[in-house]
C-alpha cells in the first residue's frame, strides 16, 4: 500500500533541489577559441596508503594488544586510515573481535565499537559474534550512557543482519537516563527491526511504541526521543500475519498486533481510555501517521485534516511535518491537494520542496495543482531573469559573462538558485501529467543495463 506513494516521493525528493543564500556564478571561462586548451586532466587514481606514520596495517594492529591504553585507542584511530581493503583482510577482523572481549578501558572501548562499525568484517561467523558482543555491551546494567550509545550505532550498522538481537538492544538500555542514548536506541531499532521473510519484529515494535509513549520511563519525557521512536515505527510499518510468499503480493497485516501500537497512539491523540495527550504539535502529526500506518481503517479525512490543518502554520517545523506526513499517504491524502497548493507562495526553499514533494507522491489526485504551479513557476522565471540583470550591472560579471559560449551561457543559468527552483516546478508538473490511477509518475522506464 505504501510502495508507490514512497516511490513518488522518492522522484520528488530527486527532483527537490536546496537553494543556497549565497547567489554566485560559478565556471566562468574564457571563450575555448581564445585560448590555446591543453585537453582534459586525468584526476589521479586515488590510492589509499600502506604505510601511516612509517608503520603498515599490520604493524599498527600489533599495538591493538599493547598494554598501554593510549597506544591501542591511537591504533584504533589510525587502521582506518588504510581505507575499506582493510575489510577484506580476515585477520583485520579477528584482531577487533579479539579486543572486543577484552577491552577494559571505557575510552578505547567508545573508540573500538566505531571502528568495528566503520570496518566491520569479511567472515559471517565473525560478525554474528562480534554483534553479540556488543548486544551484551547494549543490555549490561555496568555500561555507561556514553559507552552503550557507541555500541548502539555500531549495531545499527549492521542493519537486519542484527535483527536477532532486538531483544537484548530494546532491554535494560530502555532505562538509560541519558536522551541521547535512547534516541540511537530508537533510530537503531528501525534499522535492525526488519526481517525480510516475515517482516517487522514485534520485541521492536514494541519497544519504539514505548519510547514514543513516554520517553522510556524517563522523568524529561524528551521529544527527540519520541520523534526518532515515531519515525522507526514509519519506517519498519505494521507486524505480517505471516512469513511474505513473494515479492509482489503485499503481506497482510496482523491487526491483533498492530493495535498495540495503534493504541499507544489513539492514546497519545487523546482517543483512547487511558488519555496521554502528545503536547507537542510536530510529534501529534507522526502519532497520526504511526496510526494511519498501523491501523489502515485510520486512512481516513478526520486524520488528514488534522495533519493538513498544520500546512497552515506560522512556523515552518509543523508545515514541513505535515508536508512529509501527506507525501507518505500518496494518493490516499490526495483531498487534501489544497492544503499543500496553500504553501507554494512559501519562499523557504524547504517548504517549497517539501511541498512539491507531497503533490508528486499524491499523483493524479495532484492534478488539481497543476494551475498554481504554472504560476509559481513563472514566478520563479521572473525570479531568475531579474536576478540575472542584477548581476549584469556588475562590470567584472558581465564582461567575463560576454566572453562566454552560448551553451556555457546556459550552464550559468541553470546553475542560478532561481533556475533550479523552476526546474523543481517543472518537473513536478510533468511528473503529475504522466501519473495514472495508482501509479504516480506514470510507468518508468526500466534502468539500463550495465554492459
Amino acid at each position: 500500500m505504501f510502495t508507490r506513494p514512497l516511490a513518488g516521493l522518492a522522484l520528488a525528493a530527486a527532483l527537490a533541489v536546496t537553494v543556497s543564500g549565497q547567489e554566485r556564478v560559478a565556471g566562468l571561462q574564457p571563450d575555448p577559441k581564445e585560448t590555446k586548451s591543453p585537453g582534459p586532466t586525468k584526476l589521479p587514481e586515488l590510492k589509499w596508503p600502506t604505510e601511516i606514520g612509517g608503520k603498515d596495517a599490520k604493524s599498527w594492529l600489533k599495538d591493538l594488544s599493547d598494554p598501554d591504553a593510549a597506544i591501542r585507542q591511537a591504533a584504533l584511530n589510525t587502521i582506518t586510515g588504510f581505507g575499506p581493503e582493510l575489510r577484506k583482510d580476515k585477520a583485520v577482523g579477528k584482531a577487533l573481535l579479539a579486543r572486543l572481549r577484552v577491552e577494559p578501558d571505557p575510552g578505547v572501548k567508545a573508540v573500538l565499537f566505531d571502528t568495528v562499525a566503520l570496518i566491520g568484517f569479511e567472515d559471517p561467523g565473525d560478525e554474528t559474534e562480534a554483534i553479540r558482543l556488543l548486544a551484551g555491551v547494549i543490555d549490561s546494567q555496568l555500561t555507561s550512557s556514553v559507552g552503550r550509545r557507541h555500541a548502539v550505532q555500531a549495531v545499527a550498522a549492521f542493519g537486519p543482519k542484527a535483527e536477532k538481537e532486538v531483544k537484548r538492544v530494546a532491554g535494560y538500555s530502555l532505562n538509560d537516563p541519558s536522551f541521547e542514548t535512547r534516541q540511537v536506541i530508537a533510530r537503531c531499532l528501525g534499522q535492525i527491526g526488519f526481517n525480510k521473510s516475515v517482516g517487522p519484529n514485534y520485541l521492536a515494535l514494541q519497544a519504539l511504541a514505548t519510547l514514543a509513549r513516554d520517553g522510556s520511563g524517563a522523568k524529561d519525557g524528551s521529544v527527540a526521543v519520541r520523534m526518532d521512536a515515531l519515525q522507526a515505527l514509519v519506517l519498519l510499518g505494521p507486524p505480517w500475519e505471516g512469513a511474505r510468499k513473494d515479492d509482489k503480493t503485499p503481506p497482510k497485516i496482523n491487526q491483533k498486533s498492530a493495535d498495540f501500537v495503534a493504541d499507544v497512539m489513539r492514546a497519545r491523540l487523546g482517543k483512547g481510555k487511558t488519555k496521554d495527550v502528545e503536547p507537542d504539535k510536530q510529534l501529534e502529526i507522526w502519532c497520526r501517521v504511526v496510526l494511519m500506518r498501523f491501523d489502515p481503517k485510520e486512512i481516513n479525512d478526520e486524520n488528514l485534516t488534522a495533519i493538513a490543518r498544520h500546512c497552515e502554520a506560522k512556523d515552518d517545523g509543523p508545515k514541513v511535518q505535515a508536508l512529509q506526513a501527506l507525501a507518505i499517504f500518496g494518493e490516499q491524502a490526495g483531498a487534501k491537494v489544497d492544503a499543500v497548493v496553500g504553501v507554494l507562495q512559501d519562499d523557504n526553499p524547504l517548504v517549497l520542496n517539501t511541498a512539491l514533494t507531497a503533490l508528486a507522491s499524491m499523483g493524479v489526485k495532484g492534478a488539481g495543482a497543476i494551475e498554481h504551479l504554472e504560476k509559481v513557476e513563472k514566478k520563479w522565471e521572473k525570479l531568475r531573469q531579474e536576478r540575472l540583470i542584477e548581476n549584469l550591472k556588475d562590470k567584472t560579471f558581465s564582461e567575463a559573462y560576454d566572453k562566454l559560449s552560448a551553451k556555457e551561457k546556459e550552464q550559468v543559468v541553470a546553475s542560478m538558485p532561481q533556475e533550479q527552483v523552476r526546474l523543481t516546478v517543472a518537473n513536478t508538473i510533468k511528473w503529475i501529467k504522466n501519473s495514472k490511477p495508482g501509479v504516480p509518475g506514470g510507468e518508468q522506464p526500466a534502468p539500463d543495463k550495465a554492459p
